[in-house]
């Protein structure tokens, strides 16, 4: 294979996703493409046939409120969200070169500010999110001395397991109310829907030059209380560069562009117009890979275009700490 065409593919991936500019976390809890573990492991050394992996990362992310004093004086029940922490833990096992198998199972904290009858209270909610079952194919993947590239598609289902505690109060109102208090935060630790993610990554390397994409779009079926999460798409492109590079570790530094589009969310079939997101962040990662077992993941990102549809909420920082091992 020449380098050629193994930049002609990097870049090709890396064009098609950019050219998208979306991102959301309170709708990205209930998503599966950044959990490490198999990817991670492909990413560090390629699918070994028999290997189990372990993963685990650690995502908080805080938000903004715009007009906050406004919505004290017009809202006698209503939550704004402040900081999100979302732990995965993964359990994967290779059953070839080409095809892997993982279980995700997030825990979720939500901090955040609930006003009643004009007072704001400090309350955090916390529990087990929904559970993912995901299957990784590898069609293609090459490697030699000076690069290397894999493609891989994966899909699988996501479980309602998370609690829906915070469906049930916003559905026991009309839809003007409850489009009124969901305001964009993150309403629930889980969906209460069957979910279908399908998505694919992608990763090349040419001398010190990477690149690595992940792109996943999830359909999301009916949830508790007949409330509808809107299906989404969320991606991320990181190409970068090469530090350190050997046969027991390597460094690489990456710009890291993400991001998710979503569409508004439905109560009882009505569409809730402050539940839809458009924005993208930028940011920085670090990975590391030490022999052919271990990976770990460091990223920060900030947005840097925000749409999220009149939500007085809006996404400001987030930052991912991730480590994965095979046996």
């Amino acid at each position: 294979m020449s380098a050629r065409i193994i930049i002609a593919a990097v870049v090709s991936l890396t064009a098609a996703l950019t050219n998208t500019s979306w991102a959301c976390d309170p709708c990205g809890l209930h998503n599966a493409v950044q959990v490490p573990g198999v990817i991670n492991s492909m990413r560090a050394t390629g699918l070994q046939p028999g290997a189990v992996t372990l993963g685990a990362q650690q995502q908080v992310s805080t938000f903004n409120v715009r007009g906050e004093n406004d919505l004290r004086t017009t809202n006698t029940d209503l939550e704004l969200i402040k900081s999100l922490s979302v732990t995965q833990l993964s359990l994967g096992y290779n059953l070839s070169s080409s095809f892997a198998t993982q279980i995700n199972t997030p825990f979720i904290v939500r901090n955040y500010d609930r006003f009643e009858r004009f007072r704001k209270v400090n309350d955090t909610e916390s529990g087990i999110g929904d559970i993912s079952l995901l299957g990784t194919y590898s069609p293609y993947s090459y490697t030699d001395v000076d690069s290397r590239f894999f493609v891989a598609a994966q899909s699988g289902i996501k479980l309602p397991t998370g609690d829906t505690g915070s469906l049930k109060r916003v559905a026991s109102e009309d839809q003007t109310t409850a489009d009124q208090r969901i305001q964009g935060r993150g309403l629930t630790l889980g969906t209460g829907s069957v979910d279908l993610p399908i998505g694919i990554v992608s990763y090349g390397r040419l001398g010190r030059f990477v690149g690595f994409g992940t792109a996943q779009y999830t359909v999301r079926g009916e949830g508790a209380a007949d409330y509808r999460f809107a299906s989404d798409l969320v991606w991320s492109v990181a190409p970068g560069y090469l530090f350190l590079i050997g046969e027991d570790e390597s460094l690489s530094l990456s710009l890291l562009v993400s991001g998710e589009n979503k569409g508004d969310d439905r109560l009882n079939g009505a569409r809730l117009s402050k539940t839809s997101s458009n924005n993208t962040y930028v940011g920085g990662e670090l990975f590391y890979a030490v022999s052919t077992k271990g990976s770990f993941q460091l990223a920060l990102e900030v947005p840097v275009s925000l749409n999220v549809g009149g939500a007085a909420v809006e996404p400001e920082l987030r930052a991912r700490i991730g480590a994965g091992w095979s046996f």
